[in-house]
């Protein structure tokens, strides 16, 4: 399949408001696996055939962890962008075996430093431009960090704190982080709800995180508080 034909531009342009993706990157990571749809999936896709959207189709759009290990550490990887309250992300990359998160230039020591708090036992690969950050089979990629770049954001911190243990709603924070750019900061998860601030309102919210083929490929056990909604993004 081409990658600028107009169903990789139409399938990009669904997923965009989800990772924060460009069209430029986004459509280089959509082009190639919808070029592996059967035609009865194509027709899923398209909207002309009957029936449940097939996981594979999902999983294709926008894909989600499927190891319970990467899974934990995305979690964690949320609960430390929700300890800061403004815009983390510029755009996230979902991959089957991996996600790849460009950061805001003024929230990268912030993020690092919690998210070693919560998961100390991390082992940094810096590579070039990016930053790999792996646990076991786990890899977490931060975008554009360069080896003197990590240097200087680690310089002087020594993680003290237990490793996180395991939880229930890791596969749900693990979604949630792939969809991130839905919220303008972070979300986080406080008595049972999941609450954003100044942004778009729980119906908005709601209806993206149930789209049958961009939304959640895991329950909503949270329920959806905002605080300060706007009408619409």
């Amino acid at each position: 399949m081409p990658r600028h034909s107009p169903l990789v531009a139409s399938v990009a342009r669904l997923r965009r408001p989800y990772t924060g993706e460009p069209q430029w990157a986004v459509e280089p990571e959509v082009g190639g696996a919808l070029a592996d749809l059967s035609p009865l999936e194509l027709a899923h896709l398209l909207g002309q055939a009957s029936g449940p959207m097939p996981d594979r189709v999902r999983r294709l759009v926008l894909p989600d962890a499927a190891d319970p290990v990467q899974q934990s550490l995305e979690a964690a990887v949320f609960c430390a962008a929700s300890t800061i309250a403004r815009p983390v992300f510029w755009m996230v990359q979902p991959r089957h075996d991996q996600i790849r998160l460009s950061l805001m230039p003024d929230v990268a020591a912030e993020l690092v430093r919690a998210l070693y708090f919560l998961v100390p036992s991390l082992v940094s690969r810096p590579i070039g431009m990016h930053v790999f950050l792996e646990l076991g089979p786990a890899t977490v990629v931060l975008t554009g960090t360069g080896s003197d770049r990590w240097a200087s954001l680690m310089d002087g911190f020594a993680p003290s704190a237990a490793p996180t243990l395991p939880s229930a709603l890791d596969p749900l924070l693990s979604c949630l982080l792939r969809r991130i750019c839905l919220f303008p900061s972070p979300p986080r998860v406080e008595s049972d709800e999941l609450r954003w601030q100044d942004g778009p309102s729980v119906e908005w919210i709601a209806a993206a995180l149930a789209h049958p083929i961009a939304g959640l490929s895991v329950p909503m056990t949270l329920a959806l508080a905002a605080q300060s909604p706007t009408t619409m993004r």
